[in-house]
This record gives structure tokens, sequence and C-alpha cells, in this order.
């Protein structure tokens, strides 16, 4: 057997394989679709659908890690070198609470571009995933940044006077709302350009309000 020929019909079918579980996720969400319809789809057996795939999951998994990877390094790269510039001062400037804010709402931007060039793969890990170890995903990130929120606002307050600003559920509702329209943004516009548009006001507008909630 020629190894290349092999080969390459491996990595076709593959594509095949993730191609319609792509599909047919997108249209039932993981756990209402069928591992035998998708199998019939990419016209595989299921057989032949184990020797490239564990199991149903695994091939979600290897549609939406990718995402997941790039959302994870992104964010922690971002709150790294946000703390790291509000940690060089004692008392924190006006102008840095600003500049780091403006920083975010581009940050958040351009991030929401990314997940419009990868729609069906963040429209799968949003609103498909349920039933799968990433279902979670979206919310576990909110609660990442509520405690980054907090540690902020306890660095601009001190930490026992946080809550006489905004409570830890207002901080909740407001990052909540924050992210998922964001995602809804990625997942209904029809251009980079509406995009662009409609990240920057969302990004300005609880920009403005974290102003006022940070001291500004």
């Amino acid at each position: 057997m020629d190894y290349t020929v092999a080969n390459g019909d491996y990595e076709k079918t593959h594509k095949k394989i993730l191609d319609c579980g792509k599909k047919i996720f997108k249209e039932q969400g993981f756990e209402k679709a069928n591992l035998r319809a998708i199998c019939k789809a990419a016209g595989v057996t299921t057989g032949a659908f184990y020797g490239h795939f564990e199991d149903k999951e695994a091939l979600f998994s290897e549609l939406v890690e990718p995402i997941v990877n790039h959302i994870q390094s992104s964010y922690a790269m971002y709150e790294d070198k946000s703390f790291d510039v509000y940690k060089r001062e004692s008392h924190i400037k006006k102008e840095t609470i600003s500049k780091i804010l403006e920083s975010k709402a581009q940050g958040s931007i351009e991030m929401v571009l990314y997940f419009f060039e990868h729609k069906d793969v963040f429209e799968l890990l949003v609103f498909g995933s349920y039933g799968t170890k990433f279902n979670n995903f979206l919310d576990e990130i909110i609660e990442k940044e509520d405690k980054n929120h907090f540690e902020i606002l306890s660095m601009i307050y001190g930490a026992d006077h946080v809550n006489d600003v905004i409570t830890n559920r207002g901080i909740h509702l407001i990052n909540h709302a924050y992210f998922y329209a964001l995602s809804e943004v990625a997942v209904h516009a029809k251009s980079k350009e509406e995009v662009k548009l409609n990240a920057t006001l969302i990004s300005e507008f609880f920009n403005e309000g974290w102003k006022k909630i940070r001291g500004i």
C-alpha cells in the first residue's frame, strides 16, 4: 500500500467527519446529534468513525478546542498585562484606569472579530455544547472576569470597601450581560464592518459604566 495515498485518504475522511459533525451539531446541538446520522452524512461506518474519534464528544472537542485555547490564552495574556500595569502604582491614577479600559475595549473588538471569523464553531461552543465538558465554558470565563473585577476594585478602593460601590452579584450581572451581548454580535453579524460597529458600541457603552464604578 502506498503510505502517502493511505494517509491522504485518512485525512480526507477525517475532515469529512469533522465537517459533517459540525453541520449536524450546529443543527441539533451536541446532545441531540446522532452518531449514526453523522456517519451516514460522512459516508463512513461507525467502525470507521472509531478509527478517527473515540466517541461523539471527542469529535466535538476537536472542533471547538482550537477556539477554546485561543480564547483562554488571549484572555490570560490581556489580564496579565492589565494587572502588571495596575500593580506599578500604589495609588492607581484615573488615567491608568481609563487607558486599561480602552485597551480592554479594543481587545474585545478584536476577539469578537475572531469569533465572527470562526462563527460556526463559536456558535457550537456557546449555544450547542450542552452535554459536553464545554457546556459552561462562557460562564467559566465570566466567573474569572468577576474575580478579576473584584481584585481590581479592591486595588482601587480596598477589599473591605468594594461592596460599598458594587455588590458581587452586580459585578456578575454586568459581566454576564457584556459577554453574551458580544457573543450575539459575533453570531448574528453579516459582515466584519457590522461586527466592528456593534462590538465598539457595546464595549464603549459598558466601559462608561465601569469608569463610573471605578471612580472616573
